[in-house]
């Protein structure tokens, strides 16, 4: 449960954010847009939203202990009251309304925002590990979880709604952290959740298509992750930005901001820039070489990609002034993010790893890594979430048919859309590219194409049986997800459990060994 806030009076409130009270001066003492979250001395924030509107739910808030509700119909009676005027700005409201009844937290935190398509999270836990480190208690918001010392909460969004996001961040100053590590999505940039916010670094690490579905092309989707370097990073002449240069619009970014921030990648451009990278099955060397020192790195982490991220943490941690040594030390150790290239099992020179890669840059990303390992073949099991931006499930289909030799086709989390529909638009992309329709009974020596199996657990089932020594099985999608959400029900199901078990049932066990 979050701490109470020392308490604002509604009238001090709305003097502060220039808006009207009604109907009396309660003390408020925390925000919430869910009726199910309402706590003693609560403003409840009507909101309308996707499907929902939450003048339907004031009724439940006030009985929960709401003392105040946030809304745009001056003329609805429903007792104490802040007024917004223009419905379009509600949201940014009610964020300005957080940050000043939780005390403006961000000013006792240094704030670090890590946006980007792929590897927020792992370049999140990655910098948890140097702060940590180096003696800085640090509170972490993210896909997986928010957590910090001590406290670990679930994560109903990436970024947190704006009323959650100042009540964490007030819960985690309230514990004494010193910075705070957050991805930020797009979503968040474009809805306002993190307006206000100060940010004292920020990294961008690649953009690929996603959440077109919400954004509607590509450079709508970098506008808003754009947002977070002109509108929140801290501007006094500092370098306080991380890009990667390696990815064409990390480029553009840096071209923009030009002073302020510094490229990282392999790239000869990057000022701290990856040397003499060396790849194996067991992880990773390189030399990096940068404005805060020339220094050895190795990481048990797998592939190129994660020397960008690697690199990325590094970047921010030396403009945060952390010495070279502790740096080197702390990702030396560091594993990275959960499902993301988790190891399950490497069996008999054979390995198989979980990731969290549903986009096609992703998957291509991640693929290529595991080719650059020189499999015998390489394998993965994948599929495209329902409900979601539907052009991109042929692209997938496109990745893993040019980079695979055998993939297995199936559900990821449906939702309410037919997994065949999803599995059929997402074939094309396989087809495309010349991948062949294998029959189950041909997948274990077959070298080149695919197979499909709606039912999941059936398909992880089906890549244990024809996993051969040599092969490289990526089981991607889901990642550290440990539910399927199928129509509207989330459903237990883990792929690392799940393949691990597979893999036992046929012989092999999760820790390398062979039965």
């Amino acid at each position: 449960m979050a701490t109470p806030s020392s308490g604002l009076r509604l009238k001090e409130l709305a003097l502060r954010l220039n808006l009207k009270a009604k109907e009396g001066d309660p003390l408020i003492y925390g925000i919430t847009e869910d009726s199910r979250t309402v706590k003693l001395g609560d403003l409840f924030v009507a909101i309308k939203g996707q499907g929902f509107d939450g003048r339907d739910f004031i009724k439940a808030a006030k009985e929960a202990g709401a003392v105040a509700v946030a809304l745009t119909e001056p003329d609805l009676n429903v007792g104490p009251r802040l007024l917004v005027a223009d419905e379009s700005s509600f949201r940014t409201v009610v964020n300005q309304a957080a940050r000043e009844i939780y005390n403006q937290p961000d000013r006792a935190l240094d704030l670090v925002g890590v946006t980007g398509t792929n590897a927020k999270s792992t370049i999140c836990y990655l910098l948890e590990e140097i702060f940590l480190a180096n003696g800085q208690k640090t509170g972490v918001m993210g896909t997986i979880n928010y957590r910090w010392p001590k406290v670990i909460r679930p994560a109903p969004n990436t970024t947190p709604e704006g009323p959650l996001f100042w009540r964490t961040l007030f819960d985690m100053a309230k514990d004494a952290c010193q910075v705070v590590v957050m991805e930020v999505s797009s979503h968040a940039l474009e809805l306002g959740r993190v307006a206000g916010a100060r940010f004292t670094q920020a990294l961008f690490s690649n953009l690929t298509q996603d959440h077109l579905d919400f954004h509607g092309e590509m450079e709508s989707y970098f506008q808003a992750k754009r947002k977070l370097f002109v509108l929140g990073l801290r501007d006094d002449g500092k370098v306080r930005a991380a890009v990667g240069i390696d990815d064409p619009y990390g480029l553009r970014l840096k071209e923009e901001l030009s002073q302020r921030a510094y490229g990282y990648g392999l790239s000869l451009k990057a000022e701290v820039r990856g040397e003499n990278l060396r790849l194996s099955l067991s992880g990773l060397k390189m030399t990096i070489r940068s404005p805060f020192g020339d220094w050895e790195q190795t990481s048990p982490l797998i592939g190129a990609f994660n020397a960008q991220n690697l690199l990325g943490a590094a970047t921010i941690a030396g403009l945060r002034g952390v010495a070279v040594p502790v740096i080197q030390a702390a990702l030396a150790k560091a594993r990275g993010a959960p499902g993301r290239l988790e190891k399950v099992a490497s069996p008999a020179n054979t390995l198989v790893l979980v990731d969290y890669a549903h986009s096609p840059g992703a998957l291509l990303t991640v693929l290529r890594a595991l080719r650059d390992l020189k499999p015998r073949r390489l394998l993965t099991i994948f599929g495209c979430g329902g409900d979601r931006d539907r052009t991109k499930r042929p692209l997938m289909g496109e990745a893993a048919g040019s980079l695979a030799d055998i993939a297995i086709l199936t559900s990821d989390n449906p939702r309410t859309e037919d997994p065949l529909a999803i599995i059929q638009e997402t074939r094309v992309g396989l087809e495309k590219v010349g991948s062949p329709f294998l029959e189950a009974s041909m997948a274990k020596t077959a070298v080149k194409g695919y197979l499909i199996e709606p039912d999941r657990q059936k398909a992880l089932n089906l890549g244990a049986l024809i996993l051969t020594k040599g092969d490289i099985l990526l089981v991607a999608g889901k990642g550290h997800e440990d539910y399927q959400i199928i129509n509207r029900e989330k459903k237990p199901f883990d792929d690392r459990v799940i393949m691990a078990a597979a893999l036992a049932d046929i012989g092999f066990k999760s820790n390398g060994a062979t039965l």
